[in-house]
């Protein structure tokens, strides 16, 4: 089936030749832009995950939009986000942005959405790997195969890239050769590289996210969990590290519906990775996660605090608190959005995270963190700042109980030096950023490749 929608990008990517003589399709010419009588506006195409409740993804985006409109002016650029649900993501953009939906079965809403921009910026951070789903790559290389068919420009911000299928790298080779590549991490620009992509080195994209005008609520809402105000608070972002890749399935999804069973249903006809195995690693990912945070906050007097940064983590928020000897409130991003879960993120005094954007969004408050990673995300970041010794764990070490508990332990005991460290380091994200944003807006304008 990934070998199926890889033909279809494809496809949908050489019918985008054509799209200038198909009026319906609404396609714009990057060669228009500026011309007061044709289009004085430059519309500017944000394709992303976004509008699935994954906290990371949609901060991202709304930053890279504030970005845009800072630097060109709002009355200057038409920004268009591609969006699977328009209420969910909303709240971050003011009324002069475009939501544009598209479903799991993408092909058509790529390709008349690319049409219809004169530029395109890939704003998901999990660009090019077969991690999570073939699927999601195949997404952003149809859209870079039309905008490289269109002779328009497009740029992947502040992306990731890590192994991916074989077949999958040949479509990237192909599709993705025009698009310019700003890589968040040194290890992602040399994947990059490796494929004969351009690029240069960045940052991720959500470091200025702000989240000070839900500070109060933070607090209120910490306080009536039973937080005294004084004691500790420990905080925890779980996943489930072993259901992914994601792959379609039509064998499945017909199962599915006959049987009633959607337990292992993703979307459609999407489904997790799942065996007798993979169950067992889950069990002891969170065993091991519990057993820790039972100790250290019966030791300590913490207040434990639970945070669903994706609607895909509630059931493993909701087996890890089953587990605890005190149940824990519950932070969803099913029901709060990225302001409400950045605020609540940066009122923890530790945290231990196997989300990426939780760790990146608590650094705002310098919170000392304990990394347990499924994946070179977290690896990343945590080696940048210096903190791979201590604080980076992995999702199947095998004595990951004891492991985290030493790790916890030593964050207590080196917190100042780590918030240091967490400090310095945010700084030079933040400076990384804005030097981003200013090649952004150079990149849209000239649309010329820099060598």
């Amino acid at each position: 089936m990934d070998h199926l929608i890889n033909l279809l990008v494809k496809c949908f990517v050489f019918l985008s030749r054509f799209a200038p003589i198909l009026a319906k399709l609404g396609f714009v010419d990057y060669r228009d832009f500026g011309d007061l009588e044709k289009e004085p506006k430059l519309h500017i195409l944000l394709v992303g995950y976004n509008g699935a409740r994954n906290t990371g993804a949609d901060v991202r985006v709304a930053e890279i939009v504030n970005q845009l409109q800072e630097r060109l002016g709002k009355e200057n650029a038409q920004i268009s986000v591609m969006t699977l649900d328009e209420e969910n993501i909303r709240c971050y953009f003011d009324s002069g942005v475009r939501l544009v939906p598209f479903s799991s079965i993408f092909f058509v809403d790529v390709f008349r959405a690319c049409c219809a921009n004169h530029a395109v910026i890939l704003c998901e951070g999990s660009t090019l790997k077969s991690k999570f789903a073939n699927a999601l790559t195949l997404y952003f290389c149809e859209a870079a195969g039309i905008m490289k068919n269109q002779r328009k420009p497009c740029i992947a911000y502040g992306s990731e890239a890590g192994e991916m299928d074989a077949f999958l790298e040949r479509t990237v080779k192909r599709l993705c050769s025009d698009t310019y590549f700003i890589a968040r991490t040194q290890n992602s620009l040399e994947q990059i590289q490796r494929l004969g992509l351009n690029g240069h080195l960045g940052t991720d994209a959500a470091w200025n996210f702000d989240s000070a005008s839900r500070t109060e609520w933070a607090v209120t809402q910490l306080r009536q969990s039973g937080w005294d105000g004084v004691s500790p608070l420990l905080g925890i972002a779980p996943i489930n590290p072993f259901w992914w890749p994601v792959r379609p399935s039509l064998t499945k999804w017909a199962k599915a519906k006959l049987t009633g069973d959607h337990a292992l249903q993703f979307q459609l006809w999407y489904f997790f990775s799942w065996s007798k195995q993979r169950e067992q690693q889950f069990e002891d990912y969170l065993d091991a996660i519990a057993r820790s945070v039972n100790q250290f906050a019966a030791e300590h007097s913490c207040h434990v605090v639970i945070l669903g940064m994706e609607r895909l983590d509630a059931d493993a928020c909701g087996k890890l608190n089953a587990k605890l000897t005190k149940p824990a409130p519950v932070f969803l991003s099913s029901d709060h959005d990225g302001y409400e879960m950045a605020a609540v993120l940066r009122q923890m005094s530790f945290l231990i995270t196997s989300r990426y954007h939780a760790q990146v969004l608590s650094m705002d408050a310098r919170v000392p963190s304990v990394a347990v990673s499924m994946d070179e995300r977290l690896d990343n970041i945590l080696q940048e700042m210096g903190l791979c010794q201590h604080q980076l764990l992995h999702a199947n070490d095998t004595e990951l109980a004891s492991e985290l508990i030493s790790a916890l332990e030593y964050t207590l005991s080196h917190q100042e030096q780590i918030r240091d460290k967490i400090g310095r380091q945010l700084v030079s994200y933040q400076n990384t950023l804005d030097e981003m944003g200013d090649f952004l807006i150079s990149w849209l304008l000239s649309h010329e490749s820099p060598t």
